[in-house]
């Protein structure tokens, strides 16, 4: 496959992923129409249903211009996003308290790390005019408010929140659930693991787009094809996990998202597909011996 067929693919298959994306909105009416006692919990809720689709259709767009590492970024997100979503959803005995933890501790924990951020930041500064500093000092709490959270919410317990709303603490929290849908979800680390390899640059994230870069124009082809697909799939598989902790808890029933499995099965099949030749070409010499 050569450059110009490496492109058309990038944008045809990523066009179809988003074309799937959309297709998959509706489908998320039975949580908008649910009735949450708590409003603050609703709006959670909503929030980072919108933050994971808005995420994934971004890393499908980076897809359809064949930049795929820093689609992993975009998809990292989303990946982040639906496990909190997921989280809070998982059941009715464990939402009140996991909605009131994202909602008022983590925020919180936010407002007050860059609370200390910016104000180290401006003790660096020189002397600016108080407009220019406006959209930092705004940003800056009060000190009874400080005080108040760091009363609230000392160092320790700061940290254990932050443990549990990570994306390993929420991951482990899940796989040992024995809830049977997130049976195998642990396999989501390894494209967080990744996509973190390329978000921090470290040797091995700096080394992997240039590795793939070296390799013959066939290798570099089929490479590139599955994790075309393997990342469109991500967002699929994301959406459809969203809609399922979400149908279960609202009441709705599961045959409203046949239509989430077929696409989401269309690109599997895709995947699979991509993946075939990518073995072909990687590992020649397991491929002869299947066929034998």
């Amino acid at each position: 496959m050569d450059r110009l067929n490496l492109e058309q693919t990038s944008w045809e298959w990523a066009q179809e992923g988003l074309a799937a994306l959309r297709e998959m909105l509706p489908l998320m009416a039975p949580l908008s129409a649910y009735r949450f006692d708590d409003p603050s919990a609703a709006s959670s809720v909503r929030d980072l249903a919108t933050a994971a689709a808005r995420s994934a259709e971004s890393a499908t767009l980076l897809c359809a211009y064949g930049q795929l590492w820093d689609s992993e970024l975009a998809m990292r997100s989303t990946m982040e996003a639906s496990l909190k979503f997921c989280y809070i959803l998982q059941a009715p005995h464990t939402f009140a308290e996991r909605s009131r933890e994202y909602s008022q501790d983590l925020f919180e924990i936010g407002l007050l790390r860059d609370h200390n951020k910016i104000s180290s930041f401006l003790a660096e500064l020189s002397a600016a005019s108080a407009s220019q500093l406006r959209p930092l000092t705004d940003r800056i709490l009060e000190p009874d408010q400080v005080d108040r959270i760091q009363a609230r919410l000392p160092r320790p317990v700061r940290a254990a929140v932050e443990g549990r709303w990570g994306f390993t603490g929420m991951l482990g929290a899940l796989d040992r659930s024995n809830d049977d849908l997130f049976s195998g979800i642990a396999g989501m680390a390894h494209s967080y693991s990744m996509a973190s390899h390329i978000m921090h640059a470290d040797p091995i994230g700096a080394m992997m787009p240039l590795e793939r870069d070296h390799r013959s124009p066939e290798a570099r082809a089929a490479s590139h094809a599955v994790h075309l697909a393997r990342l469109i799939l991500d967002a699929l598989i994301c959406h459809r996990l969203r809609l399922l902790v979400a149908y279960r808890f609202v009441g709705a029933h599961r045959d409203g998202l046949a239509r989430a499995d077929e696409l989401v099965n269309a690109a599997n099949r895709r995947h699979d597909e991509a993946y075939r030749t990518f073995a072909q070409v990687e590992y020649p010499d397991d491929s002869a011996a299947a066929m034998r």
